[in-house]
């Protein structure tokens, strides 16, 4: 009797330990799906004293099964800031492989619910999605092409972007959010997209690899359905220009200064003035400001003040170029000739009527803290000339 209940005892102890040990082994080797599991038992025990042969059970098998999990999320945790009329503008996201098997992903994007707290109010065009080929880091067109995820080990991550191109004419804060799901399918063959996956349903089948979905829910996908998703949001920062044209008469050949009136032969002053805003997001780069001259004036080649009737500056310099608000650019105002076309701004030479050109880019040459033809927030800059009527 007591020989029976020493044996009974060890049987106990030896099965406690195997399965104190066995599962925390597997947890932390997240064992592969199709491994074999294999199991036997062993009793020693004595016989009068004697020790026997041990008996050995039968040998258990059974297969892991493929437990699909994976995690989408976005790198910025915060907007990507773009600006209007731009193409190829990138979020980017990681996709984890969170299951104990090499998986195939497919990857989609889709408009969505901004999730920094602001309202999604237009939609970006051209979006596609393409994967970090691991060659160079971030995004390069032509290196990263491929538009699912391949052969994704368990616990490998990956890199995805979605790409758009901003349409023109977006203001400063405007917001178009996208969410990338990925969506996981059979994987290995390598270079070949895998198969949609169907859940295990019904009773466990310990000789074959069941499939499991065990995903959590993501910002538009469901529970345990082999997906999961994360969104992102392009914000615009975009410069506010607004432009202005103001006309004064300043002198004309019989009152000269004191209350000229809109005669022939009178001086008319034109000023243009552009302005970026205080609250714009983004500098503007100025290109060029034309205007179209009147056939019925003809340019004043002198900038004459109208007090004097004599040149603002010197004799042919008939543009004056200033800047204001915030800026500290250096050297203003400028004066510029009517007839050179090198010095950035010109008269096309029309008798009357005739074309005014502003180059910006000379006119607001590259200097510490500027870019060329660089008007920032805050500030300003007027192009003055004056007409004279015909």
């Amino acid at each position: 009797m007591k020989t029976l209940q020493k044996l009974l005892m060890m049987c106990t102890l030896f099965v406690g330990m195997m399965v104190m040990i066995m599962p925390q082994a597997a947890l932390a080797a997240g064992t592969a799906s199709d491994t074999d599991i294999t199991n036997q038992a062993t009793v020693s025990f004595d016989v009068g004293g004697s020790a026997q042969t041990p008996i050995l059970s039968n040998t258990t098998t059974f297969k892991v099964d493929n437990k699909i999990d994976l995690i989408v999320a976005e790198v910025s945790s915060g907007y990507t800031d773009v600006n209007p009329n731009t193409t190829n503008q990138v979020l980017t996201f990681t996709v984890k492989n969170d299951g104990n098997t090499t998986q195939d992903f497919a990857l989609s994007a889709a408009a969505g619910v901004d999730p920094f707290g602001g309202t999604d109010n237009f939609d970006a065009s051209n979006v596609r999605v393409f994967v970090e080929s691991g060659a160079n880091a971030g995004y390069l067109a032509g290196e990263d092409t491929a538009t699912y995820i391949d052969e994704l080990a368990a616990d490998g991550v990956a890199t995805a972007y979605v790409l758009a191109d901003i349409p023109i004419g977006r203001s400063s804060d405007d917001i178009a959010a996208y969410t990338l799901t990925a969506t996981a399918l059979a994987g290995g063959s390598a270079g070949v997209e895998g198969a949609a996956l169907t859940q295990t349903v019904g009773a466990d089948t310990p000789g074959a690899v069941d499939i499991v979905f065990a995903d959590g829910t993501g910002d538009t996908d469901g529970d345990r359905d082999a997906s999961y998703s994360d969104t992102d949001a392009y914000r615009v920062l975009s410069a506010q220009l607004t432009i202005t044209k103001a006309s004064t008469v300043i002198r004309d050949p019989f009152n000269l200064d004191t209350n000229p009136k809109h005669i022939p032969g009178a001086y008319i002053q034109y000023v243009v003035t552009i302005s970026n805003a205080v609250g714009a997001g983004a500098s503007a780069t100025l290109t060029t400001i034309t205007d179209t001259l009147d056939n019925n004036t003809a340019i004043d080649p002198d900038l004459i003040v109208a007090a004097t009737g004599n040149p603002e500056s010197a004799p042919g310099s008939g543009f004056k170029v200033g800047v204001g608000g915030s800026s500290t650019r250096a050297g203003f105002p400028k004066y510029f000739t009517t007839t050179s076309s090198v010095d950035g701004v010109d008269h096309d030479g029309s008798a009357t009527g005739g074309t005014v050109t502003a180059t910006m880019a000379t006119v607001m040459s590259v200097e510490a803290g500027y870019t060329a033809g660089e008007l920032k927030p805050g500030e300003s800059v007027t192009l003055i000339f004056n007409v004279i009527i015909q």
